[in-house]
This record gives structure tokens, sequence and C-alpha cells, in this order.
């Protein structure tokens, strides 16, 4: 029955033996949902649009969200030895918390409310074992999800149960102390799919020498023992005929080694993160063609953080609370038209920031707010194969007013797997409420004109099947940025403030080749040439490197055992005081079985295998301009099935 959501994947991961069954023409045309909220060929989705499928992160091996992004093109890392950061096409900003992306799982925003902020790293608390796949839509998205999809939108999608059919245990050590295991149990019984997995683990972490801070009052620069990490996460789905019950419960602690935000380089400097929702939706099917969608959902974040420095013990602290409700109707006319129209009510309870040390508290605020959005969706097939999109999103928020998000596009799909796509899309990004509010007496003050940030972009999107093994696709793309929010120095006062500084331009061409061979064997070749600059000033972006170049492949070294390698090249970016970083090439190499004796499958995978020791820009809470990022660490891990 027509728009009967079923996540259930193409590919059954359980055994590398049945890798690469799919098709070129069914991996490259696979069933999406982000793009438009109603499941749809990818070739002929609104959007530019990338699937990592489960095959991927089990060949390549990746252990994070953010590891698995950096392999797509016009995506790349940052590492502040606290939090993952990933930039797109060009534009990443310093200490942004990824609030200019929006992470989904199973369609629920991820994203906590106080300050924006997207997890990518262990973090997010969710076993990558159990992810059936991460769709990938690039360019802004607010018509569709409103505010926050700016740049990407990261959409999760968990397995059913069925597709685990059993238990799956794992357990992994490697460099630096790390130890890392991973549960995940699922069945279907009947009409009911059940899905649970856990996930937990810890390191030490590395040492460093940090020249910047080599001084009696900061341990001589040397930072030791301080780079740990504690993490773990639970994650359930049930699923009974057309009613989802999904949850997650992640937290996370991790030691900050680099002196941030003047802290020691001794003692309890660390940060933790812990994440809690709970989502429930029911699909009503009306007649043959139409149906109804109800979704409530209750989320919570908590954070608090651990700065002593010079003797004074500094702390903050961080509650959100929010819940929200929606309901989405979808209408299929006749063989040409889908229509999807929607609401939905957001009330945040709590969005609150508390910062003390042990004599005086400098700031303990609470913002509530609220806000409510009506969406329309509508795809029409002018020919055969010739669909127009257009999509218009009203959002309304009780302390920032409205705003329209449009979103046009033309889609010529000339073959099962190819497709000519141009696309045109605008969206917004409110203030996070750290943004707006927060003030530190002496250092940081709050600004009530702030305003949201907006961009528009231009894309064409072009894809195509080259015979039987090859798939090419490339994109030309434009944004412009404007009310960018970023932190600024008042050189009247000498406070720091955040404002809305400028405007700020993309331009970039992007292309990919990816190969499958009916032999287990595979691989990418990916490139991006971006280029972002201030307008107003008429100077490049920092932390934007304008050259990616990427490769990967999976290749059948024995009957039982494959050997993936993955190379990394991008050009230097600029740092926040206008220094130049240097070009970084780095080296991925995973080794692994298919099963042996029945149950068993083993892996190593050396990261950085050539050691290379390379530094990205730091935000503005480092006083080191660049930091030093993740050296060679080799990691085994043996996974038992039942």
């Amino acid at each position: 029955m027509f728009l009967n959501i079923s996540l259930i994947g193409q590919v059954d991961t359980s055994n590398i033996d049945e890798l690469f069954d799919m098709s070129l023409t069914d991996l490259m045309n696979q069933e999406v949902i982000t793009s438009s909220r109603f499941i749809q060929r990818s070739v002929e989705a609104a959007s530019s649009i990338s699937v990592i499928t489960a095959d991927d992160i089990l060949n390549y091996n990746y252990s994070t969200l953010g590891e698995a992004l950096n392999s797509q093109r016009g995506m790349y890392l940052s590492n502040d030895r606290n939090y993952l950061y990933a930039g797109s096409r060009g534009f990443s900003r310093p200490t942004d918390y990824n609030n200019r992306i929006l992470i989904m799982v199973d369609g629920h925003i991820f994203n906590e409310i106080v300050f924006g902020s997207g997890f990518l790293g262990n973090e997010l608390g969710i076993s990558m074992k159990n992810i059936e796949k991460i769709e990938i839509v690039r360019g802004p998205g607010a018509s569709v999800y409103g505010s926050g999809a700016m740049l990407n939108i990261i959409n999760i999608i968990m397995k059913k149960g069925s597709h685990t059919d059993g238990v799956e245990l794992s357990a992994g050590t490697g460099s630096f102390g790390k130890s890392e295991f991973s549960a995940l149990l699922g069945k279907k019984i009947k009409k009911t799919d059940i899905s649970l997995s856990a996930f937990g683990g810890l390191s030490d972490g590395e040492n460093f020498y940090f020249r910047e801070l080599d001084a009696p009052e900061t341990n001589y620069g040397i930072s030791k023992g301080m780079d740990w990490e504690n993490y773990s996460g639970i994650q359930t789905k049930l699923t009974r005929n057309n009613l989802t019950i999904s949850s997650i419960l992640n937290s996370r602690s991790k030691g900050i080694p680099t002196g941030a935000f003047e802290s020691d380089l001794t003692g309890d400097v660390s940060s933790t993160d812990s994440r809690f929702f709970i989502d429930a939706n029911y699909r009503l099917e009306i007649t043959e063609n139409s149906s109804l969608l109800f979704r409530g959902y209750y989320d919570d974040y908590n954070y608090s953080g651990s700065y002593p420095s010079a003797g004074v013990e500094l702390y903050d602290a961080s509650k959100g609370h929010w819940a929200g409700s929606e309901i989405q109707y979808n209408l299929q006319t006749g063989t040409r038209n889908v229509f999807i129209s929607g609401i939905e009510y957001k009330q945040v309870f709590r969005s609150d920031y508390k910062e003390w040390d042990n004599s005086d508290t400098y700031f303990d605020e609470n913002f509530p707010y609220s806000f409510f959005s009506l969406y329309l969706h509508d795809q029409y097939k002018v020919l055969k194969n010739l669909n127009l999109t257009a999509g218009l999103r009203l959002d309304h928020y009780s302390i920032y007013g409205q705003s329209l998000s449009p979103r046009l596009a033309a889609v010529y799909s000339y073959s099962d797997a190819s497709s000519l796509k141009l696309l045109y899309s605008e969206a917004f990004r409110i203030p996070s409420m750290y943004e707006a509010f927060y003030e530190s007496e002496g250092v940081h003050k709050s600004n009530s004109y702030i305003k949201p940030e907006k961009i528009k972009a231009i894309e064409l999107a072009w894809g195509h099947k080259l015979g039987d093994n090859f798939y090419v696709s490339s994109s030309v793309y434009r944004f412009t940025m404007i009310n960018l929010i970023d932190q600024i120095l008042d050189e009247n006062d000498g406070f720091t403030l955040f404002s809305n500084v400028g405007k700020a331009q993309g331009t970039g061409f992007e292309s990919e080749l990816k190969y499958q061979s009916l032999k287990k064997a595979g691989g990418y070749l990916n490139f991006s040439l971006q280029k972002t600059k201030d307008m107003n000033l008429d100077t490049k972006l920092s932390n934007s490197p304008e050259l990616l170049i990427k490769a990967g492949c999976v290749y059948p070294l024995l009957k039982k055992v494959f050997i993936v390698p993955e190379l990394f090249y991008e050009t230097g970016r600029l740092t926040l005081a206008d220094n130049k970083t240097s070009n970084v090439f780095l080296a991925n190499l995973t080794i692994r079985t298919v099963r042996i004796l029945k149950y068993f499958e083993l892996s190593v995978k050396a990261r950085n295998i050539f050691d290379q020791k390379y530094y990205l820009p730091g935000g503005y809470e480092y006083r080191q301009d660049e930091l030093i990022q993740n050296r060679r660490n080799i990691f085994v891990q043996l996974n038992v099935h039942f």
C-alpha cells in the first residue's frame, strides 16, 4: 500500500559473504525517506543525497558517525579533544557544536536545544553495528525540518530486530588504553519486531605538550592523563504493524587536555553530556493512497563541565527538557502526484545555563520557548521521467518570530540509476540559547539584538551509471549565508559576544566515482573543490580546506580475508589568527575476516597508519592557534554471532 513506511534494509549484513549482492543499479538507487519525508527512489529525490550502507560501515569499520561522514565528498572533520566537528562544502566555524547540521535518528531530531549541538563522536552513544544506513542530504533542508538544517541533514536509520535476528556481541581493545563493547539483540515474533542494543567503552587517551602553554602555572605545557573518555548508550526500537516506539539513553564523560577556557593542565578538567528521548508514531491508513501519521516525543539533555583554573574551581551546567507532537497527511493522487502536509508543535520547558565557582554564581537563567510549524510538499510528475517538486514551511517561534523556507527542484531521470537535478532551497537557524543569552562577568555579554541566520543555495547535481560496475556523480553549487552568527570581540569594552557578523558565500564542485564488482570488490574515489569567503571583508573563511581527495577500496585478499585501505588528502586551512595549517595526507587500513568457525569475525583497523603529526584550527577558547589531531592508533575487534 502506498506510503506504508518501512525502513527494513535491502541487504542482510550478518555475513560478509552476502555483501555486494545488490546490483549497482539497486545500490545507487536505494529507497530513501529523509529528503521529502516519504519513501522514494534516491534518483528521484529532490536533493543531492548519498547513502552510507551497513555494508560500508562493516567493510570500512567505521567506529563513529563522524568517521563515516569523513569518507563523503565535501565533508571534513576537526577534533578539539573534547568534541568532534564536521565541516561541509567549505563551511565550518570553530567550536560551533555542529549546530548547522541536523542529526536525526530514525527521523527524530537529535540536536539538543541549549547549544544546538549535533553529536558525531562517542557522545552519540549509538553502536555503529546497529545502523542499517545513513542518509545524507546536502544543502539547506528547512522546508522539510525547520531550524538548523543549514548545511546537511544526517538521518541515521537503525536496524530492525528481524535484520539482526539473534544476538551479536562485540569486544575490542586498542591503542591508548581503549576498550569497547557492544551487544545487539533483535527478533521478530509474529507481528512484533524488537531491537535492543547496548554500547560502551573507555580510553586513556594521548599525552601532549603545548608550547603555547609552557609556563609554571600551566604545568610547563605538559598534559598527561587528561585525554580520557568514558561512554555508554542503550537504544531500543519496537514495531508492531503501523506503530513504532523508539528510545535512546546515552552518556559520555571526556577529559579536556588542551587548557581550554584558561583551565589547568592538571586535575579534573572535563565535560559530561547525556541525552534521552522517547518517540512514538502511528500511521493510520485512510485509503489505499492516503494516510495520517501521528507522532509524539519527549527529549532530555544534560551537560556539566569542570574547568579548574589557578586554584579556582569553575563549573558550568545545562539542562534541556522538551516535548512535541506532529500530524502529517500523505496523499497520492493518481500516478503523477505526491502531496504531503503537516503541522508540528514543540514546547521547550527548560533550556538553561549555569556558571559558578566555589564562591560565586555568575550566571543562572532558564529560557523556555515554543514553536509551531506548518509545512507543505508537492511532487508532480510532468512527464514519465521528469518530476517537479515544490515545498514550503512556516515556522513561528515565541522568541524570534516567524520564518518561511521554500524549496524548488526539477529532477530528470533518464534511466533507473541516472538523473539530472536542478535544486534551489533556503533555510534558517535561530540563535541557540547559549548564543543569545549567555553572559559571564568581565568576559562575555549577551546580545538581545541577535537575529536568526539564513542561507540560500542553488545546485546542479548529476548522477550516471557507467556500465555494470561504475557509477559517477557530480555537483556544482553556490550558497550564500546572511546574518552569520559568530563570536566576536567588542573593542569598546573588551567583552566577547555572539553577533550577526556578516555575509558568507561558498562555491564548489564535487565529483565521485564508485566501483562495485560481483566478486565482492568495491571502492570509491571522490574529489571536492570548494571556496568559501567572507563577502564583507572579501577574505577566505577560516577552517576551510579548498581541496579534498578521498579514496577507499574493498579487496578480497584471500577467500576469507578482506583488505580495506582508505586514503585522505586535504589542503591547509586558515586559522583564526590568519595562519595556515599544513596540507594533510592520511591513510587507514582495515583487515577483516568473514565468519570463521560459524560464529566469529575478526577485524584490525589502523588509523593514520603513517603516524602523521598534523594540526587543525582551534576555536576562540584556546590559546593554541592550531590543535594536534589523532596520531596512529590500532584497534582489534572480535564479533560473535548467535
